[in-house]
């Protein structure tokens, strides 16, 4: 990030660095815990409340439903208000939010969470990061935005470790666990948020990094006359919504890690003989999340180096290796073998981060950058959407049907994904990428 620039470009600056650092810490830790972290509490909150699995599961779906309700009012939030506000309040609902789960006796008080998780979110994750760095860098920005997007499978690795330990072989710390994390994601956002970032470099006399210094200044909306389709023709073409399937089904294969870990507390747990083994799962229990998250964390970096040249390397590298993973935490699971389940774990992550990195990139790709927040705002509608759904719908099929048919679920998945990015890109080619 420190290489030198030509004199008559933007230099990194330490205002830059710090929008950077929030971006990415607020990734580490309030991202991390609102979608990283939550399975390790779904048993042992059912066996408290005495419900089943899908009904705590739920939550999830209601922070699924409200991102896509608060995203086009956070969207104008941020353009009428300093984003030092909004993305301050944004950190503040996640981190209490999942804090207050500590305290709850009742099963809709988690559902209350998850409205103001929600709002969190869809401000922090997917709005904050991208609309800052887009601000605040020109040059290296699918680095920093990478790097930022990364931090959710750190993060996720380290709350996962900290959280099995809080949480204990007999499951009886999940109110630690909320605590702790949710103090973690508190003091890793609300500082930066105040003083760490500002909603454009101009505030301060500053280009975005790597920009030209004798470049004309930005329209109201921030943005520069760039080059790409105009929406509304967007909008009527096939392969942009063959793009929000190929999303939709890229995000319910990022929801699938949310249940790893009642698979090893519940399925393989209850058909071992001793008790030992149970122990040993059970202290175990985050661990396999924990590597998924290594190797989600890895796969954006990867991915997204891949992409920038070939789509196809990167389609075929993250799908083949999510596929033998799932294989493998199938397997090793069933048959208690921990290396083939976490080594599992790792390679899943490899399509974990098509969601956040290659979908952005495709639609870019296809579009161009004319109008891409736009685009790109609609396509995260359906997306959340079905994640709302994903989220307690998985739950569904292996609390009725087993755990087999949640396996082969996710195998058909990968594949349907495969095709569905593959129809999007090449049917957006033909038409448009030569053009842009």
């Amino acid at each position: 990030m420190t290489a030198a620039t030509s004199p008559q470009t933007q230099k990194m600056t330490i205002r830059h660095l710090l929008v950077l650092l929030t971006c990415i810490f607020c990734t580490f830790g309030c991202a991390a815990a609102a979608f990283s972290v939550p399975g390790l509490c779904y048993r042992p909150v059912a066996a408290y409340l005495g419900v089943d699995v899908f009904s705590v599961s739920f939550y999830m779906t209601i922070l699924y439903l409200s991102q896509v309700t608060f995203s086009a009012p956070v969207g104008w939030l941020m353009k009428k208000f300093d984003m030092r506000i909004i993305c301050t309040i944004a950190a503040l609902c996640t981190s209490l939010g999942y804090m207050c789960m500590s305290f709850y006796t009742q099963l809709w008080q988690w559902y209350v969470s998850a409205v103001f998780m929600g709002f969190g979110e869809i401000t922090l994750l997917w709005l904050m990061v991208a609309g800052l760095l887009n601000r605040w860098y020109k040059k290296r920005l699918g680095l920093v935005i990478g790097l930022s997007y990364a931090m959710t499978g750190l993060g996720g690795a380290t709350l996962n470790i900290i959280g099995q330990f809080l949480l204990g072989p007999e499951l009886a710390g999940w109110r630690s666990v909320y605590l702790v994390i949710g103090l973690i994601a508190l003091c890793l956002s609300v500082p930066f948020t105040l003083f760490g970032i500002r909603s454009r470099p101009e505030e301060l006399g500053l280009k975005p990094y790597g920009a030209d210094l004798n470049e004309s200044e930005l329209d109201a909306e921030g943005n520069l006359d760039k080059p790409g389709v105009p929406a509304k023709v967007a909008y009527t073409r096939w392969f942009f919504y063959a793009l929000i399937f190929a999303g939709c089904m890229a995000n319910i294969g990022g929801i699938f890690p949310q249940h790893f870990t009642t698979f090893y507390q519940s399925y393989v747990a209850v058909n071992r003989e001793t008790l030992e083994i149970i122990k040993n799962l059970m202290i175990m229990s985050g661990t396999l999340e924990a590597f998924t998250m290594i190797g989600m964390a890895g796969g954006k970096i990867l991915i997204g180096a891949l992409e920038s040249k070939s789509i196809q390397l990167a389609l075929i590298v993250g799908c083949v290796g999510g596929f033998i993973g799932l294989s493998m935490i199938w397997l090793g699971g069933e048959n208690v073998i921990l290396p083939i389940t976490f080594a599992g774990g790792l390679m899943y992550g490899l399509i974990y981060p098509f969601v956040t990195t290659l979908l952005p990139y495709v639609t870019r790709l296809i579009f161009g950058s004319k109008d891409y927040e736009r685009i790109y705002s609609v396509i995260l509608i359906p997306v959340n959407l079905v994640g709302a759904f994903a989220a307690s719908g998985l739950a569904l099929i292996y609390q009725n049907f087993g755990w087999a048919p949640f396996f082969i679920t996710g195998l058909v998945s990968i594949v349907i994904i495969y095709l569905g990015f593959n129809l999007a890109y090449y049917g957006g080619k033909k038409h448009y990428l030569e053009k842009l």
